[in-house]
């Protein structure tokens, strides 16, 4: 885990995302976006600590998973709760946006 982000794979996919809230990034080394936005998810989770995970899905090793959630382009987010996607966020999302998003799963 580097950054507070756990590394997510299919090998690990099923383990990790049936408990509790996740936000999951897929992602590319190559992708200044995606990178650019590691911060927004730092402040995330300070936030909202152990009530929030952080996956980071880099697609350039987990093709099967991007395959599987229709990603096309990254950044690519994915809200899950209790192992069912809430919502997917194509593209770079605000911290509020994702701040509002995630309360509304904690309510």
């Amino acid at each position: 885990m580097e950054k507070g982000f756990e590394n997510i794979n299919f090998v690990n996919w099923e383990k990790k995302m049936n408990t509790g809230l996740w936000l999951v990034d897929f992602w590319a080394e190559w992708c200044t976006a995606c990178t650019a936005q590691d911060k927004v998810y730092e402040e995330l989770a300070g936030m909202f600590g152990d009530n929030l995970h952080i996956g980071k899905v880099n697609v350039s090793d987990n093709r099967l998973l991007a395959d599987r959630f229709g990603v096309r382009n990254i950044p690519f987010l994915m809200l899950m709760n209790e192992g069912s996607v809430v919502m997917q966020m194509p593209g770079i999302q605000s911290k509020d946006y994702l701040i509002n998003q995630i309360k509304k799963q904690l309510q």
